[in-house]
């Protein structure tokens, strides 16, 4: 039995590390308020403080979202159908994490 090497799942999964890495960085004040990275929301766009706000609200949905994601690439490399896994997982963490960002933003400036 062979198994071919899935790079799509491990690149998500790399993607999905570089959204954590950015949220924990907002989320402490090292990233500011900005046009380029970060979870560019009407919430957490309004203040510095709905931004840092919005940001440590989306840290567990990023990471939980990072852990599933890592272990359905790892799946994947073993398990060719589920290769649509990480792509799924990515997709629903990313939400979630949006979704607590403009709760804890919308929190934040109320």
């Amino acid at each position: 039995m062979t198994y071919e090497t899935n790079f799509a799942a491990y690149i998500i999964a790399a993607a999905m590390l570089l959204v954590v890495v950015v949220t924990q960085l907002a989320a402490s004040g090292k990233i500011r308020r900005n046009g380029f990275v970060g979870l560019r929301i009407p919430p957490t766009m309004a203040s510095d403080a709905a931004w840092v706000a919005g940001h440590r609200a989306a840290r567990v949905p990023s990471w939980i979202g990072f852990v599933l994601v890592a272990i359905a690439a790892g799946t994947a490399q073993f398990i060719p159908e589920a290769t649509t896994a990480p792509i799924v997982f990515l997709f629903l963490f990313l939400g979630w994490s949006v979704v607590a960002a403009w709760r804890g933003a919308g929190a934040a400036t109320s």
